[in-house]
């Protein structure tokens, strides 16, 4: 074997080695497969405890009648859960208090680790899974925040979804 090929070989090696090492490094640690012992893609069928709030073509957006309205010592003002095909995509939680903020965002970088802050100005936190994204904000104006959790698959489905009805919309134009 030639010089160049060594030298290649060992180039391909440490780019395969880098990718294993960097991929895992950009999920977050533990990633949930669900919210409240609902996993993502869950049939509505399965969760008999919802109630519709709002219907939006092929989303519908629910919350549960005996939800625990409380993460740890906090109270939150809402918790709904949106279904993309009758399949669980999504979570929000709502809440109000800049002292709410700041043992929600404590409660998050414990369980999943310091996450993204793009703009050092905003309180907005992102952590990215390999499966899910979770987004936190805080409007210090409003004084309201919230927590997002989002199925990666189902949510490009849906952006796919979106994409065809909106080709299929310009054409009545």
């Amino acid at each position: 074997m030639n010089t160049s090929s060594r030298k290649l070989g060992t180039l391909v090696f440490l780019l395969i080695l880098s990718v294993c090492v960097v991929i895992p490094a950009f999920a977050f640690r533990n990633e949930p497969d669900g919210f409240r012992g609902i996993k993502w893609g869950t049939d509505i069928k399965k969760v008999p405890d919802m109630v519709l709030l709002e219907r939006d073509g092929d989303t519908k957006i629910y919350y549960r009648k005996f939800d625990k309205l409380k993460i740890e010592d906090v109270y939150v003002d809402e918790i709904v859960y949106r279904f993309y095909k009758n399949r669980l995509c999504a979570v929000h939680i709502l809440f109000d208090g800049f002292s709410n903020f700041t043992r929600l965002k404590s409660i998050l970088v414990g369980q999943h680790g310091q996450g993204d802050q793009p703009n050092r100005h905003l309180e907005k936190y992102f952590w990215f899974g390999a499966n899910l994204n979770i987004d936190f904000e805080y409007n210090e104006i409003e004084r309201k925040g919230g927590i997002f959790y989002s199925s990666k698959s189902i949510h490009e489905e849906q952006k796919k979804g979106d994409k065809e009805k909106a080709k299929k919309g310009a054409k009545d134009l």
